[in-house]
């Protein structure tokens, strides 16, 4: 038998790569665990992608920071991979891979990133597919996170998933769509659109059941992580344990641990609510994260590796502190003149509650029963009292993860402890606003 067919992930991937077949069909799609992409060689397949025709992509790929990747891969192995998955059960034409184009999508941070065109002479629905070759290895379960991708995308808030290599997979090509940057947050039209995607990710997704016991909804992720990097974060030798030169002694000038974690227990306790809503989020839309249709303005959303089960609030309070940037820039400074207002938020909530309301109305069933049609105005001064507690939250996240950063990956391509600094202070200027 050519391959066997698997429905459980994500749990088949391990049977798979188990299996002496090559390539073993899971949920629906095929997986070929021993077929790897390979970085270029020194010679025989180095140089161009495609001879003269070596672009750059428009589209970036949503790492916290805007530092590329280097390394490239084979144009070879690219194109056998693209090639394996997308006709697993058909011959390709004979002359394929000499006509198709390989691009290098620039911003890829975790991940290597290419788009492969030219296929719209044998393919009637796309021209364009996107090749994903993993990174931080260990660091995400790659299982879990391909499963809930394939997932996403069946719902049509992911981009498509046509299926997995050895160390990547290949996924649908957003045509015609490109990034948002911090100054398209500003706009009212993109605010409103953004919020009515969060909605629907939040109150429209339904975790499989084969995914509940790595999604579970009575289990939000975000204190085991911070808690987490709170404690990576101590065992920092404050003498030598920074990567970069001097930045020893800025963090002691710049950062008190100690206090951190008392801050980050006082807000656990005393100033997120109770009962906070929870839902599947992405909790890292940056601008690079949201992509907008050049025509239609249609909003999208990419990069979920990070997505999981966590606080409403949390998600979008890490929207809105997206609004000040930082991360595009190597300084690491944030503007947070560009934070949304009160009116911005309510706005920006409005748009997410009415959105919820519309599904609500639509179906008999939705993913959460938090949102009512009896009391709108009541639901938004709800969601605006958890953002405004998981702003704090959400400051200590990302500046024990800048901190940890900078310890780990140095300072030079972009400066996490500067970072760190911004997002603590800031912390302490919203606290002054408490009292």
């Amino acid at each position: 038998e050519k391959y066997i067919s698997l429905t459980m992930p994500p749990k088949d991937f391990a049977l798979a790569r188990a299996s002496t077949n090559e390539m073993t069909i899971v949920d629906n799609k095929p997986y070929l665990p021993k077929l790897f992409v390979t970085l270029e060689s020194s010679n025989g397949d180095s140089g161009s992608l495609n001879g003269n025709n070596n672009d750059s992509s428009n589209i970036v790929d949503g790492s916290k920071t805007g530092t590329n990747i280097s390394t490239h891969h084979s144009r070879t192995s690219i194109l056998s991979a693209v090639i394996a998955i997308l006709f697993h059960d058909t011959a390709p034409p004979n002359d394929l891979e000499d006509s198709l184009k390989v691009k290098t999508v620039s911003g890829g941070n975790t991940n290597a990133l290419y788009c492969i065109t030219g296929f719209n002479r044998i393919k009637t629905d796309y021209d364009s597919v996107l090749l994903r070759v993993f990174g931080a290895e260990g660091m995400i379960d790659r299982d879990v996170e391909t499963c809930t991708f394939a997932k996403l995308s069946e719902a049509g808030i992911a981009p498509s998933y046509h299926g997995r290599f050895g160390n990547g997979r290949v996924e649908g090509w957003l045509e015609n769509f490109v990034p948002l940057v911090v100054m398209d947050f500003q706009i009212k039209s993109n605010m409103e659109a953004i919020s009515r995607q969060m909605a629907r990710l939040h109150h429209g997704f339904r975790i499989p059941e084969e995914l509940t016991e790595w999604h579970d909804r009575s289990n939000p992720g975000l204190w085991n992580q911070i808690f987490s990097w709170m404690e990576q974060a101590k065992k920092i030798d404050p003498l030598n344990g920074y990567k970069s030169k001097g930045d020893s002694e800025r963090a002691k000038r710049l950062l008190d641990i100690s206090l951190i974690e008392k801050e980050l227990m006082w807000v656990k306790d005393s100033v997120v609510p109770p009962n906070s809503q929870v839902a599947f989020c992405h909790n890292d839309l940056l601008p690079a994260n949201i992509m907008k249709h050049s025509e239609t303005g249609e909003i999208r959303f990419i990069d979920f590796e990070y997505g999981g089960v966590n606080y409403v609030g949390f998600d979008l309070a890490n929207h809105f502190n997206e609004f000040a940037g930082g991360t595009e820039k190597k300084s690491g400074e944030p503007d947070y003149s560009l934070f949304p207002d009160e009116s911005e938020q309510r706005l920006f909530i409005r748009a997410y509650v009415g959105e919820c309301l519309s599904m609500i109305s639509n179906t008999a069933t939705t993913t959460t029963t938090a949102i009512n049609n009896e009391d709108e105005e009541e639901e938004i001064q709800i969601l605006l009292k958890e953002v405004h507690a998981f702003v704090l939250v959400n400051h200590l996240y990302w500046g024990l993860w800048a901190i940890n950063q900078a310890a780990s990956e140095g300072t030079e391509k972009f400066d996490y402890l500067a970072y760190a600094w911004h997002r603590l202070n800031r912390f302490a200027e919203e606290k002054q606003r408490l009292h």
